[in-house]
């Protein structure tokens, strides 16, 4: 019997599916377009009937004044002298020290009330005639700004703060503090001022570059040393105390405020002889230092590890030589400390740019520019991660021709994410879209590992509102009954987010940001009495198997950290050729499992910790 007529029917078949097929996918085409079209009137009526617009201030300035020149050349000082004179207005700086530093200044010359503190952790007198504060603390609207180190705009992370301060912000008169490198990313900020004014200051003090290294027992007293990570830090203070016991101290970023002036103090007045410390001394610190010695001249920036530039390395050894504080300034290497070297030719470079003989490589980013949420056109929180793309794609066609760019929104549409299940079930009726704002917009560290601290608190303040139990230790924890530095410091970090979140939602778990407060206190006084022992108890810069030197940020050397295990009595069955004598060693293989346990340990503490330094350390605040 013939097979063609079951062929014949099974290529019909065939046919009749492939058709099928075909309609199916032009149907699927179609709807796509369709969906298309209809998303590109929507855009279409969003841009058309509720289109965001590029801030703009109310007010023109009557005058702007830019004060411009290398550190220790008066700018901060002479805008101080403006700002008391005039008797109101408003200091704000990047960091909580300065503010302190400014409002200590201008409390010591003016009438007691007439000066506050606002840096978001700290609030005295916030309704003073002149406030001193930290960038974001700034209010918007006042008579006279003086807006310090003003080229902080061009950071990625925290510039849009100042291009929208500068931008819109409703000033009778500001003076705007800089090196001379950012003036034409700030002028066009303020062009719409009656009249600019621009003073050039000139370094008051000399700073010279040592020609030779100096060895840790040949540092002097008044003595900056540098380094770039919390691990680094100490290390070269362990390498220092031996020659000055007691008598060294260390500044860093995970610090608690209170420590940090403590340790400053501590300086100031002779009590600590030699201060190591990371960049953040950099950013307009005052201190009596003669002498700044670089320990490296690399930093890990949270992408990569990399040399710095000219003007950090400007910023950092234009500390040497304060004017009206000491006398003429110096800028080295410190040689000696195991795993870490600094580039003479580069400490060269920043003196002159320090000096204001040279212009630096300050970074050619445009001012970021961040959505209101009245820009977005949004009704509910569901709606905020497409209201938060579609306002990016905007912002960067509508500023294409302007001197100022789109923020990058991305990291507020990951918190949405976050939070938008949460609000699914009963947390939901306090999910209103004010209230979701608010919360993705606390300024609380949402980068590994800490994301999960940010949820917690967020979920907290929802439970709350809906009147559901929170236990305050989910806030709050308190403070560890003993522990290191690094707990200490980890435990004040929390009571800062937990202030944080506080002075926002009050209440929650029954708390308030006082409560906070006096946790961190804590946290800092048992910090400030363990700091001279945990230098003296460093150990950093061996390889925990072998004993070679190596860079502190590292647990193990190389060797170490990748020779593949090995069998106890094979061929290879052999002391690592950077090992110290088999006798009594911790890593000979003769200790079979145990070791080999151990060495593997180690060699994943070593690809764990291989990422130099604890996180952005020119962010560390």
């Amino acid at each position: 019997m013939s097979d063609f007529p079951q062929q014949h029917d099974d290529r019909q078949h065939d046919d009749r599916r492939r058709k099928r097929n075909v309609a199916r996918d032009l149907q699927t085409r179609n709807d796509d377009r369709a969906a298309a079209r209809i998303e590109r009137l929507a855009q279409q009526s969003w841009v058309e009937g509720a289109e965001p617009e590029l801030p703009v201030r109310t007010t023109r300035p009557e005058e702007v004044v830019f004060h411009l020149g290398p550190t220790n050349s008066g700018k901060t000082h002479d805008s101080l002298v403006a700002l008391a004179k005039n008797g109101s207005g408003v200091y704000a700086a990047p960091l909580r020290q300065l503010a302190h530093e400014a409002y200590a200044r201008l409390s010591a010359q003016l009438p007691a009330g007439s000066v506050g503190l606002s840096t978001g952790e700290e609030e005295i007198d916030p309704d003073a005639k002149i406030v001193c504060c930290t960038v974001e603390k700034a209010p918007m609207r006042g008579d006279l700004l003086v807006l310090d180190e003003s080229h902080w705009v061009a950071d990625p992370d925290r510039g849009h703060h100042w291009a929208r301060l500068v931008l819109t912000g409703d000033y009778r008169e500001m003076h705007l503090i800089s090196a001379a490198e950012a003036y034409l990313l700030l002028k066009p900020l303020v062009a719409d001022a009656k009249k600019l004014t621009v003073v050039n200051h000139k370094r008051l003090s000399r700073l010279d570059v040592l020609r030779t290294p100096v060895r840790p027992d040949a540092v002097r007293p008044q003595t900056l040393v540098v380094a770039f990570s919390r691990k680094a830090v100490y290390a070269v203070a362990a390498a220092l105390d031996p020659a000055r016991p007691g008598k060294v101290g260390v500044l860093y970023g995970a610090l608690p405020p209170a420590t940090r002036r403590d340790v400053i103090e501590r300086f100031t007045s002779g009590e600590t002889e030699v201060l190591v410390t990371t960049d953040v001394i950099g950013h307009g610190i005052n201190v009596p230092a003669t002498t700044v010695l670089f320990a490296e001249t690399t930093k890990f920036d949270g992408v990569e590890r990399r040399p710095l530039r000219t003007w950090e390395t400007a910023q950092i050894a234009g500390r040497a030589g304060r004017y009206g504080l000491t006398g003429h300034g110096s800028v080295g290497v410190l040689a000696g400390v195991t795993g870490l070297r600094a580039d003479a030719g580069l400490l060269k470079e920043g003196a002159e740019v320090a000096r204001g003989d040279a212009m630096s490589d300050l970074p050619k980013r445009s001012p970021r520019l961040r959505p209101e949420l009245d820009d977005l056109g949004a009704f509910e929180p569901v709606d905020l991660p497409e209201a938060l793309t579609r306002w990016m794609a905007w912002a960067r066609a509508a500023t294409k021709d302007r001197p100022m760019t789109a923020d990058d929104v991305t990291s507020l549409v990951v918190r949405v994410h976050a939070l938008l299940p949460l609000l699914k079930g009963p947390l939901g009726a306090a999910g209103d879209l004010w209230t979701v704002w608010r919360l993705i917009n606390l300024p609380i560290d949402y980068n590994p590992p800490r994301r999960t601290r940010w949820l917690t608190l967020a979920e907290a303040a929802l439970r709350s509102a809906v009147g559901l139990p929170v236990l305050p230790e989910t806030v709050l924890a308190p403070m560890p009954a003993k522990g290191s530095v690094e707990d200490y410091e980890q435990a004040a970090a929390a009571a800062r987010d937990a202030q944080t979140l506080l002075r926002s939602f009050p209440g929650v778990a029954g708390l308030d940001s006082d409560d906070a407060a006096d946790v961190e206190d804590a946290c800092a006084t048992r910090i400030t009495e363990l700091l001279p022992g945990a230098i003296t108890l460093t150990a950093s810069g061996t390889c925990v198997e072998c004993g070679t030197g190596i860079a502190p940020w590292f647990t193990t050397c190389r060797g170490c950290a990748t020779r593949p295990v090995r069998t106890p009595g094979s061929r290879d069955d052999a002391p690592h050729r950077h090992q110290r004598p088999a006798s009594g060693s911790r890593a000979t293989v003769s200790e079979g499992g145990r070791n080999r346990g151990r060495r593997a340990d180690a060699g994943r503490a070593g690809r764990t910790t291989g990422r130099p330094g604890t996180g952005r350390s020119s962010r560390s605040r």
